[in-house]
């Protein structure tokens, strides 16, 4: 049932994720295993993705009743809205790097397919450490390097060290055995087939009714299913993807709010204030206004 999936908006634990520090954070593993004596309860998490690099130790992944060794060296990637604990046995060695989904989807806008390859829980094993595993914890500690300080273009520098980081992790997945693993959970299938929805017609005008439809659910179901786990309506998942998809145009482009409002497909651009005014608090112009003041004004798209 959905109250008894834990979602975490933030990592284990955590009640947010700590948006004001970037889209990626990195911990060593035993920074919260030791906290919770090297068990950590299945959980998932709505909108992060997760991807582990084990170095010593043993550990089990469990995942619906499935439970996977962990023999390092070996790296776990474990995408949104999938369940996962861990039991370690004390002094596991790892690491953890934790980032926002919105920002993979927009590093692979132009290659989904890598993004749905590595989709789920995936376990990847290196008996020994050769250079496909030297490659991918040589570009892990170069985004950890990157990270903490205030280079020029740090964001960009991130998103590109993050991007071939994933592409290696493709790599590795096509060439291995490992099959994407499906949740056998019937209401996670459900909200992942959702999002994926949203995420497909977002510049469409649909309503909760018509997903629900195309999912062959009522909209109690789906309202249902979406307050178990995140404690959001559906129509409130739909308004939170439209305002983050508005605040990208507003932060990123040079587009009038005619403009924005016609690509999000929206009413009209008094309409598009008032909507976002009332998700965000402030007006689509303020809203812009503050961002340039903080980070200065766009590059101009063609």
């Amino acid at each position: 049932m959905p109250h008894s999936l834990k979602n975490y908006e933030g990592l284990y634990g955590d009640t947010r994720y700590p948006r004001s520090e970037g889209f990626m954070t990195h911990e060593l593993l035993e920074v919260r295993s030791r906290q919770y004596e090297w068990f950590i309860d299945e959980h998932l998490h709505t909108n992060l993705v997760q991807l582990f690099f084990f170095t010593s130790g043993n550990g089990v992944v469990l995942s619906e009743n499935r439970r996977i060794a962990l023999d390092p060296p070996c790296v776990l990637l474990i995408s949104s809205n999938t369940l996962h604990g861990f039991s370690f046995d004390p002094g596991m060695v790892g690491e953890v790097l934790t980032i926002q989904e919105e920002v993979l989807e927009a590093v692979f806008r132009s290659s989904p397919h890598i993004l749905l390859e590595l989709n789920g829980l995936k376990h990847f094993p290196f008996p020994a450490a050769g250079d496909a595993f030297r490659d991918l914890v040589d570009l892990k500690e170069r985004l950890c390097r990157e990270l903490p300080g205030h280079a020029p273009e740090k964001e960009t520098s991130l998103q590109l060290l993050l991007q071939l980081l994933w592409i290696q992790i493709y790599r590795v997945s096509l060439a291995s055995e490992v099959q994407i693993q499906h949740s056998d959970n019937r209401t996670l299938r459900y909200f992942q087939s959702f999002q994926k929805m949203i995420r497909q017609s977002l510049h469409e005008v649909r309503s909760v009714q018509e997903y629900a439809r195309e999912l062959n659910i009522t909209t109690v179901h789906l309202n249902r299913i979406c307050q178990g786990l995140v404690r959001k309506s559906a129509s409130q998942i739909i308004h939170d993807y439209l305002t983050a998809e508005a605040k990208k145009y507003l932060l990123h482009t040079t587009f009038t709010l005619s403009e924005i409002s016609y690509q999000l497909n929206l009413k009209d651009p008094a309409y598009f204030s008032r909507f976002f005014k009332k998700q965000t608090g402030l007006s689509p112009g303020a809203f812009r206004k503050q961002a340039r003041a903080e980070t200065g004004p766009p590059e101009p798209v063609s």
